[in-house]
């Protein structure tokens, strides 16, 4: 075999991976709730990294970069875990941050909780554990990112912002389905396509 069949050789065994997540989608209503409690926030900081709200999803677990060999296995396993559990409604409230609000690093909306979401991301972790992903090192905390802030002097603004009222953040909307995304990073954001997608019915 010659040096270029060679490199044509480990091009094609080579492994394709995929930027990888398992995730709930929002309804355009939520999308719209969140825009403008991002609006009531922002003070006009070029350096705070604000979230597009059209891309905002409830993330259940972030894979990182896979295989994407692996794609109908993950669907079978969201599939698996959709299995027997129909539709339900989820609570977006308030606003919170990470570490704190006094200094945050993230600025999140709340999700209410809901026995019924804990057990389908219980579900989730347990079938993406067993096509050999290691186990996540945190509690699932379920949140929608609002933005991220860069700098100390920008988590100071926000930190003084999160002192006043909160904006009044409040919405609701129906879980029908999990889905798996690939995401491509993009200069402006990253873009997600749907790979597979299980819908919840309770009858199965």
């Amino acid at each position: 075999m010659d040096f270029f069949s060679s490199l044509l050789e480990v091009a094609v065994n080579r492994r394709r991976e995929i930027r990888a997540f398992i995730a709930i989608r929002l309804p355009s209503e939520v999308k719209e709730a969140l825009r403008l409690a991002q609006a009531q926030l922002d003070r006009g900081s070029v350096s705070i990294n604000w979230a597009r709200p059209e891309s905002m999803h409830l993330t259940l677990r972030f894979l990182g970069e896979v295989d994407e060999s692996l794609t109908d296995a993950l669907g079978v396993g969201i599939e698996s875990a959709a299995s027997g559990i129909g539709p339900f409604r989820l609570a977006v409230e308030g606003v919170g941050a990470f570490p704190n609000r006094r200094r945050p690093r993230v600025i999140w909306a709340g999700i209410g909780e809901s026995e019924v979401l804990t057990g389908l991301q219980r579900r989730v972790e347990e079938n993406v554990e067993a096509l050999g992903f290691a186990p996540e090192d945190r509690p699932f905390s379920p949140h929608l990112t609002l933005c991220r802030i860069k700098t100390p002097e920008d988590s100071m603004l926000m930190g003084g912002v999160l002192a006043g009222p909160d904006p009044p953040l409040k919405a609701e909307f129906t879980v029908s389905s999990v889905v798996l995304f690939k995401s491509v990073l993009r200069p402006k954001g990253a873009e997600y396509t749907v790979m597979r997608e299980a819908l919840l019915a309770a009858g199965k």
